[in-house]
């Protein structure tokens, strides 16, 4: 295999565990938020920000570097193209809504979920905040 193989290899693969694990993240929080229960809450909380370092991010950079690096080495590639120009475009938007919406949401359940304090009510209006992003 030929590096302009790996490299769409490694930017695919980074792509669909983002997306994946999103996903996957969002159909876990919505069967928590109808359960009600201020603990499963939590635990969701606490499994959001462990996934969220350790799979998610390293998918976010995986996918931009690699994707980067596929449209350098290769000559058919430029940065001027279109669909390129598309593809930074989406994801500036998926990574601000991420940066800046998401993770201080997230920051802020898992706060919640270490705190002492009966806060039932701001977890569920949290985790739903959490899940229209």
């Amino acid at each position: 295999m030929t590096l302009d193989s790996w490299l769409h290899f490694g930017h695919v693969l980074s792509a669909i565990v983002w997306v994946g694990g999103g996903l996957m993240l969002s159909i876990v929080g919505l069967r928590v938020r109808a359960s009600g229960d201020p603990n499963a809450i939590r635990q969701f909380a606490g499994t959001l920000s462990y996934a969220g370092i350790r799979v998610l991010l390293p998918a976010v950079v995986g996918t931009l570097g690699f994707g980067v690096w596929l449209v350098l080495e290769n000559a058919a590639w430029h940065f001027s193209q279109l669909r390129v120009l598309l593809a930074l475009g989406l994801f500036a938007v998926a990574f601000l809504i991420g940066a800046v919406y998401l993770s201080r949401i997230g920051t802020r359940l898992q706060r919640l979920a270490v705190s002492d304090e009966p806060t039932a009510a701001n977890d569920g209006s949290l985790l739903d905040r959490w899940l229209v992003g």
